[in-house]
């Protein structure tokens, strides 16, 4: 294949992901991590993870590893990290708040940033005054024009304040992104942010600006809810004097209602997905799907090597992408066809001894398989190989394969009788079993032919008797093949199994 690469950004790429350890992964994370890392490693540049955790409030303890699981999980391994290191480390924001304190300081000491010494309640009640005349809500410059004498006494006196960044009047602010090309701001309408909070933590908007400038990002990446602030971080780079990456905001991730994905309207966490049975080779295609298709081949089942052989930013849809379960769990089940049942089996060992551990619904089904797998893996194999084409997501094995383990099945009279009375089943199942029991060859067809015969002899109709026989031994009306299921269960568990319906039908 002609390699149709950029030869200028070939070992010069650097992207990153920086989530907030908030709790569960979100599948936003994995989106955006699945980009980045494309991306960089069609180039074979760098892929960094960077953990922002300045907002204290909704830290959450421990989901920091969390996060370093989900994309192992995923094998969207970073190079860099707060856990593999790097020369551009520190990678927590936590450890970096001098950086931040001194970059801010800067903007104060050049007339670009100001101390403001307003209270929660101040600001609070200009807010609602502002509302009240419906006008945007927006810092009312109160303290921007303070003098530095008396700056410097409030200081001294210990008096808590944040900085601002100075927002020009009547300039327009480009924001040049290689989706969506130049997008005009006018300055008058973006607020004097904040960029350190008095607790010497700083916001978003000061901390990624310098973190992606000194761990030399080449392509900042973000959701497209980030446009809006764009041109904050627009002027922070000119204020610095430093060279902009070059920008990317992806689509928002919608529901089918076409409302942003979120926890209030499904399912966000990476965690319920991968406890549902979705494989990560069908997650990372799906994630890849809601924005791009395979400019070369146009087919919807690609892997993420095959993504990285042609993906570029430009390519993408910035069309609300749906969060579409359904396709989602299509694309699975063909993910799950395309699996030999050893590289299946490891899928389903996986699966299992993750959710037993840390399930939230499903931990008791998880457990119950890897009982199954270490009691008989043979066994085990032979009776997932009946339900390989039909598995649609892991998590649906232990309600597929469960009658293969019961000691003793629960029947259903209407199934065993097919509107026949029972004493006539009773007989004619017998009749098949004690022909069954003299076959010298055990094949499909004198199986079936013997089970056909049987029928004409007793005048039933032949699908009514297969029904019977089914009931019988799954005491289900769906199941894989019954010639081959009984092949896998042996020949002393199908007649007992026989007997037994025989007996519940008796009594």
């Amino acid at each position: 294949m002609k390699d149709n690469r950029d030869s200028k950004l070939i070992g010069k790429v650097r992207t990153r992901v920086a989530p907030s350890p908030t709790g569960d992964p979100h599948v936003g994370t994995a989106f955006q991590a699945l980009l980045d890392f494309v991306f960089a490693h069609r180039y074979e540049g760098t892929f960094i993870l960077r953990i922002e955790d300045t907002d204290r409030k909704r830290f959450v303890d421990e989901s920091e590893d969390v996060i370093f699981e989900a994309l192992e999980w995923l094998n969207l391994n970073p190079d860099e990290s707060p856990k593999v290191g790097g020369e551009y480390g520190p990678y927590r924001q936590s450890e970096r708040l001098n950086t931040y304190k001194k970059y801010a300081k800067q903007l104060v000491a050049e007339g670009k940033a100001y101390y403001c010494f307003c209270s929660s309640e101040r600001l609070e009640k200009m807010r609602q005054d502002q509302q009240a005349q419906k006008k945007p809500p927006m810092y009312d410059r109160n303290c921007r024009n303070l003098t530095q004498e008396e700056v410097d006494r409030r200081l001294a006196s210990g008096e808590k304040a944040v900085i601002r960044m100075k927002i020009p009047d009547n300039k327009e602010i480009i924001v040049h992104d290689l989706l969506r090309g130049e997008v005009k701001f006018d300055s008058n309408i973006v607020d004097d942010q904040v960029i350190l909070k008095s607790d010497g933590y700083p916001t978003y908007h000061l901390a990624v600006v310098v973190d992606d400038h000194l761990m030399e990002i080449t392509h900042m990446k973000r959701g497209e809810e980030w446009l809006s602030s764009a041109p904050k971080h627009v002027l922070l780079y000119e204020y610095f004097g430093w060279q902009m990456p070059l920008m990317i905001h992806t689509p928002t991730l919608r529901n089918p209602d076409r409302s942003k994905l979120s926890k209030r309207k499904g399912n966000t966490s990476l965690w319920y997905y991968r406890e549902q049975g979705y494989i990560k080779e069908a997650l990372l295609n799906f994630l890849a799907l809601l924005v791009w298709k395979h400019p070369i081949t146009n087919n919807e089942i690609f892997t993420k090597e095959e993504m990285m052989e042609s993906f570029e930013w430009e390519q993408m849809n910035i069309t609300g992408p749906i969060f579409d379960i359904v396709k989602l769990q299509w694309l699975n089940g063909m993910w799950i066809r395309k699996k030999s049942l050893e590289d299946l089996l490891i899928d389903i060992k996986d699966w299992a001894t993750w959710v037993s551990v840390v399930g939230k619904e499903k931990q008791e089904e998880a457990k119950k398989v890897l009982s199954w797998i270490e009691k008989d893996p043979d066994f085990f194999q032979k009776a997932l190989a009946l339900t390989h084409e039909r598995l649609k997501i892991i998590s649906e094995i232990p309600e597929l394969l469960s009658f293969y383990y019961v000691d003793k099945l629960t029947y259903d009279r209407e199934d065993l009788l097919q509107k026949h009375e029972a004493q006539d089943i009773a007989r004619i199942l017998g009749e098949v079993k004690n022909r069954l029991e003299k076959l010298e060859s055990w094949t499909q067809e004198t199986w079936e032919a013997t089970i056909r015969k049987c029928a004409d002899d007793f005048s039933f109709k032949h699908k009514d008797l297969f029904m019977c026989m089914r009931s019988a031994i799954t005491a289900r009306k769906a199941t894989p093949p019954l010639f081959e299921v009984m092949n896998v269960l042996g020949k002393e568990e199908s007649f007992k199994r026989v007997d037994d319906a025989i007996n519940f039908l008796n009594n």
